[in-house]
């Protein structure tokens, strides 16, 4: 007998979740679930903007080892309770037009040209897988259960900025304005449900 996420989603074999803010989300390979956030504050005087590509899916043969985190950063994390998870951010680096995200392991990717803590506005794009190569579930095995209200948590070092779903959504893939830079304060989280360890 599988695990309950596995059961859950078996038939939705390219289904992307994402978490952002007001009515903007992110983009991936099928289908895509978005929850947007509302942050406790929201100052929208920073504007940037990313030309991107989706990031692809992954098969098991693409996997990368996750990278030994830099002891001069600071810690970089994500607190979420309504999908019973706490992990790690590291980056994902954008090469060839798409971010990199085999080497996520059991972290987060943030979205290298994205927004981030240390910016007063903008969208903070996160990645994580739901299953790991292993077939162990990856950090973003629960996200599904996400609900509206819902706090998600971002932390580096002593810095703390709070987010509030506010909506699920789905989208295609090539729907690249989920990345958005736009300025309005929102944190968006992706992840694919197409992950399958043993077919891949």
């Amino acid at each position: 007998m599988g695990s309950p996420y596995k059961r859950r989603y078996k038939s939705s074999r390219r289904t992307f979740l994402m978490l952002g803010l007001e009515i903007l989300v992110l983009v991936f390979a099928i289908y895509r679930l978005r929850i947007a956030f509302f942050p406790q504050s929201a100052d929208t005087s920073s504007t940037q903007t990313v030309t991107s590509t989706a990031p692809q899916a992954l098969t098991q043969r693409d996997v990368l080892p996750t990278p030994t985190p830099d002891p001069n950063m600071p810690e970089r994390l994500i607190v979420f309770p309504g999908a019973s998870m706490s992990a790690p951010i590291i980056p994902a680096a954008r090469v060839q037009g798409t971010w990199e995200t085999r080497h996520l392991g059991e972290s987060v990717g943030h979205l290298v040209g994205t927004s981030w803590l240390d910016s007063p506005g903008g969208n903070i794009v996160l990645a994580g897988h739901v299953e790991s190569a292993t077939g162990a579930p990856g950090p973003f095995a629960h996200l599904f259960d996400a609900k509206p209200g819902d706090l998600v948590i971002l932390r580096e070092g002593t810095r703390e900025e709070h987010f509030k779903v506010t909506v699920i959504e789905q989208a295609r893939p090539d729907d690249v304005r989920y990345v958005a830079q736009d300025g309005r304060r929102r944190l968006t989280l992706i992840t694919c449900t197409d992950w399958d360890a043993e077919s891949k």
